[in-house]
């Protein structure tokens, strides 16, 4: 194998941060993308027996017997791909918040959501949330502040599987609705002599971990933060790094559900690494 020769002038790059850099880099694309979150212009909710219009998009929505109904006005709106010329259904199937589709009208995106009600839970209510390139939140991001990053927040870790089909049930920054997403285990770890476990969900095909910790609501956004674990190492599963937690959409807009971490997943000392609250941050 071949040496590696650095030039005596040459500053040596970290591979360890020059990797979170660019994972970095990524999630700044994909959230100021045209229809990222921080395109979100209105969130509007529908409730069975309830019919709207959406500001600025033509047609009407109306829910009934579980199922939203879009009746186009035109032929404007697009639906993957064709234009929408008769009214189309949207039926939720699952527990907790569903994505059911999105239409797009120009350059603005219109997403349908179905979520579980907090008190009749076989019920849902339906929301349709405008995303729009042109906010004034997506022209004038700066990027998001973090902690330095800090090797010692890569903490060594091991994924145990769960054992029983169990949901991760969350309340939301939506005080009417429930989060919900199956467990897929657990990742367990030690910090300064002491045993800490946090539950792993599938959230939409992504290995997630919602978690607060003591800097919540001070130096890090008001409800916890987030971190993905890669679905194709939990069997090898080694550390947990804290340096990519990151923010969860509704830091940035008002116009999200995002869920509240469960008590369980509540670090009782100070996570000083990853994303910290975001200038101008949303609040509930």
């Amino acid at each position: 194998m071949s040496e590696t020769i650095v030039p005596g002038n040459a500053t040596q790059v970290d591979p360890y941060v020059q990797q979170w850099h660019i994972w970095h880099a990524q999630r700044i694309e994909e959230l100021t993308s045209p229809h990222g979150y921080l395109a979100p212009a209105s969130i509007n909710w529908i409730s069975n027996g309830q019919s709207k219009s959406i500001n600025g998009i033509p047609g009407t929505w109306r829910a009934d017997d579980n199922a939203l109904v879009y009746t186009p006005e035109g032929r404007e709106v697009y639906n993957a791909g064709s234009p929408v010329i008769a009214p189309i259904a949207f039926v939720p199937t699952a527990f907790g918040e569903e994505a059911l589709s999105y239409l797009d009208y120009g350059e603005i995106r219109v997403e349908v959501n179905a979520q579980t009600d907090a008190i009749s839970r076989d019920e849902h209510h339906f929301w349709v949330r405008v995303k729009d390139p042109n906010t004034e939140r997506r022209r004038n991001f700066t990027g998001i502040d973090h902690f330095p990053i800090d090797k010692r927040w890569r903490i060594p870790a091991t994924f145990r599987w769960a054992k029983e089909d169990e949901l991760d049930i969350h309340d939301s920054v939506v005080k009417t609705v429930l989060q919900s997403y199956p467990v897929l285990g657990f990742v367990e770890f030690e910090y300064e002599g002491a045993s800490y476990s946090l539950v792993v969900s599938n959230v939409f095909g992504h290995v997630t971990v919602f978690f607060s910790d003591e800097t919540t609501g001070k130096e890090t956004y008001d409800i916890g933060r987030v971190l993905h674990l890669d679905p194709l190492e939990l069997n090898n599963l080694d550390s947990i790094d804290f340096n990519y937690a990151f923010n969860y959409p509704c830091a940035f807009s008002t116009y999200c559900t995002c869920p509240i971490p469960s008590k369980r997943n509540h670090l009782p000392f100070a996570v000083t690494a990853g994303e910290k609250t975001p200038k101008e941050h949303a609040q509930y």
